[in-house]
């Protein structure tokens, strides 16, 4: 595991296919131009299951903000159950946004510090387009951490429909809604 990546681990009393069948169910199929229009789902969660492995993301409405995080996961079967391991990424729309700004800085980094010796001035162009380029990363990390949750909560409650579960982090009682963060 990657330091700084929550992950979420389960253990839920019953077989791993009922948990697939439950995340499948709770789950509509969406497309890349819901995150940055909106979901036409009759669920809250978007994404889907492959084999054992599952993409969780929150359905976005017209009016609502863009869901940037997304919950990838597996299922694996175990003597007592299934386990449930989940982590928290970027949506790769979001990456490749962040990915392309800061393409943009290096490139204007390239053009602009090489004049910059001989015109010192040019150096506020660096200042102020970095701190634009930092400023258009915070609404991404405070989205993200709105997004964790309510993804969280949204996991929880899906895996309860398959059967009883305990967290096996010990960071919450995942078996009452009352002791969530």
């Amino acid at each position: 595991m990657r330091p700084g990546v929550e992950q979420l681990r389960y253990r839920v009393h019953s077989s791993s296919q009922r948990v697939l069948d439950a995340i499948a169910a709770a789950a509509s199929p969406g497309s890349s131009t819901g995150y940055s229009f909106s979901d036409r789902a009759k669920t809250q969660l978007i994404g889907g299951v492959h084999g054992d492995r599952f993409t969780l993301r929150r359905a976005r409405g017209l009016m609502t903000a863009p869901r940037v995080l997304v919950l990838h996961g597996n299922v694996e079967s175990s003597a007592s159950g299934a386990l449930v391991s989940a982590t928290y990424r970027l949506h790769p729309l979001v990456q490749v946004a962040r990915l392309a700004w800061l393409l943009f800085l290096v490139a204007v980094l390239a053009v602009v510090l090489p004049n910059a010796f001989s015109e010192p001035r040019l150096l506020w162009i660096i200042v102020v387009l970095g701190f634009v380029v930092g400023l258009m990363m915070v609404p991404f990390a405070w989205l993200a951490r709105a997004d964790r949750p309510v993804l969280r909560r949204e996991l929880e409650g899906v895996l309860r429909q398959a059967g009883p579960i305990e967290s096996e982090l010990g960071r919450h009682d995942a078996t009452n809604p009352a002791n969530l963060e």
